[in-house]
């Protein structure tokens, strides 16, 4: 009987193949964005999505989408297959690129066992599948992530996996975008979020330098390079926020250089009050000794999407509008 389990614990880690799911919409030409300002949109939000979501749900999030008309969307969270089938298919007339998939494929949907990561541009991408990033760096469908080591813990945040994802685009004919997210576990020591720090650091860096040092990128001046998502370390806290960009590298928190000491919550416990900012959307200036790119805020705040005033996750969205230098 043991053996049998283990034969078949064994299949489905063998049939779990690391891969992305990319979908690329033949609605939307390149030229349509080459000719627009220099001014990009973005929102990052944890959509809780662990199961699927009411139709009153699911209406507002479209609708929350939609009337911001954002540049680049990224989800965490997003476990629950219709949700993310009724996402692709009423968004993929308006998006180039959706990146509805990271990690694993195949295992038991109950075990929510994929990084709930997800992606929508309206940018057109750069393919990266010719670029060798290292043995560390999954590169599939010409896009790139790394799974984080995750930490036991008896939740259901330990069954999920974490994960940093990383697509490049085409902003416009002389600026890109390297557009990173990720979700940090929840459940766990300090010192192994850290340690998560330093992996996504260590994929950042690895990044840059393969599509620099291939070509893909003529100049770090014209890369702009931002990283965004749930990283489960309150901006309040000022010793945790000081070892967050510490350990990611000293990039910018757009939020807090923007808004200042103004504090503004992402994130509810279960009293349903927010009180944590775990959200970032963070930008970085320089690649060791070469300059970056650089964009200034415009805008950057919460909205929360709600049913009858009630929230549809325990997050909040955090958005922005940047200016490109």
């Amino acid at each position: 009987m043991i053996k049998t389990v283990k034969f078949i614990f064994a299949l489905l880690v063998m049939y779990s193949c690391s891969s992305i799911d990319y979908i690329k919409s033949t609605n939307i030409s390149d030229e349509a964005f080459k000719k627009k300002h220099n001014e990009i949109s973005i929102v990052t939000y944890n959509i809780k999505a662990i199961y699927d979501k009411e139709k009153n749900e699911m209406d507002s999030l479209l609708g929350f989408v939609k009337s911001n008309q954002f540049d680049f969307v990224l989800f965490q969270e997003l476990f629950d297959e219709s949700t993310r089938n009724e996402i692709v298919e009423k968004s993929e007339s308006n998006y180039q690129t959706i990146i509805s998939r990271v990690d694993y494929n195949s295992f038991p949907e109950f075990l929510f066992q994929d990084a709930g990561l997800f992606l929508m541009s309206k940018y057109p991408r750069v393919d990266l599948s010719k670029i060798d990033f290292g043995d560390d760096i999954n590169n599939s469908n010409g896009i790139i992530h790394m799974v984080l080591e995750k930490e036991w813990s008896k939740t259901k945040d330990f069954l999920a996996n974490k994960s940093v994802l990383g697509s490049l685009f085409n902003i416009n004919d002389s600026t890109q975008l390297f557009l990173f997210t990720t979700h940090v576990q929840a459940i766990g020591t300090h010192e192994h979020k850290l340690f998560q720090l330093d992996q996504i650091k260590t994929f950042i860096d690895l990044a840059v330098k393969g599509v620099i040092s291939s070509g893909k990128v003529s100049s770090s001046k014209n890369l702009i390079v931002l990283l965004a998502g749930d990283f489960n370390s309150d901006a309040y806290n000022s010793e945790r926020y000081k070892n967050l960009l510490k350990h990611l590298g000293f990039p910018r928190d757009l939020h807090k250089e923007f808004n200042g000491n103004k504090e503004e919550y992402t994130f509810a416990f279960r009293s349903r009050k927010p009180s944590r900012r775990f959200d970032y959307i963070l930008a970085y200036d320089n690649w060791g000794k070469f300059n970056l790119k650089k964009v200034n805020v415009k805008s950057i705040g919460v909205e929360d999407v709600t049913v009858d005033s009630v929230s549809i996750s325990d997050h909040i969205a955090l958005k922005a509008n940047l200016l490109i230098k």
